[in-house]
């Protein structure tokens, strides 16, 4: 009979020898109703708050605007405007404007209907130079003053005579002026020609 080779032998010596490696299976715990019912009742009070299952993340929620404050209107003047001109009020007769001021047609260089001018008149406005005044009577009511000057200079002197008088104005386009529910005034120069204007719109 024939001998195993001795290496043959060791292998299997050392195959018999080694420790078995399978796990034994672990008996599962079984859980007492009191356990289960102590965990049902700290689910139960978890802290409040958590978002559902519905509810989006927040960058997915509508974006929900803050209410804007509404702007100041800035149509009209901030301060009262003018009552009259030259002590005429708005709205006065021809007849009283003939006795106080002493005014007359004008018929140089042409005729103007219902434009009148006091033949002494001062031809200044604040600090600043006049060319002409004239006094419009339309209806025979007196409704408005139109006023003449040259130069960049006594443009900003007559504006800056308003302002005092009647607070900032408003810049709409070559003209500057202030506005009122019965009243406005425009200040414009344009090619060193300057134009001022009052007008009362009669109720």
């Amino acid at each position: 009979m024939r001998r195993a080779p001795a290496a043959l032998i060791l292998a299997a010596c050392f195959f018999l020898a080694a420790p078995t490696f399978a796990a034994e299976a672990q008996p599962v715990p079984s859980v007492s109703p009191d356990a289960a019912a102590s965990v049902s009742s700290d689910i139960a009070k978890a802290p409040a708050g958590l978002p559902d299952d519905d509810t989006p993340p927040p960058f997915m929620r509508p974006h929900v605007a803050k209410p804007v404050p509404a702007r100041p209107d800035l149509t009209f003047a901030v301060k009262p405007g003018p009552k009259g001109f030259h002590g005429l009020d708005w709205g006065a007769p021809l007849a009283e404007a003939k006795t106080r001021l002493a005014i007359v047609p004008v018929t140089e260089p042409v005729a103007l209907k219902d434009t009148f001018m006091r033949k002494d008149e001062l031809l200044k406005l604040g600090m600043a130079d006049l060319r002409t005044v004239a006094y419009y009577f339309p209806k025979g009511r007196f409704s408005g003053v139109g006023i003449t000057f040259e130069g960049e200079a006594n443009f900003f002197l007559i504006k800056d005579h308003l302002i005092e008088l009647y607070g900032p104005g408003r810049q709409i386009g070559d003209r500057y002026g202030w506005t009122w529910k019965d009243c406005n005034i425009e200040l414009r120069l344009k090619s060193g020609a300057g134009e001022l204007r009052y007008t009362f719109e009669q109720q």
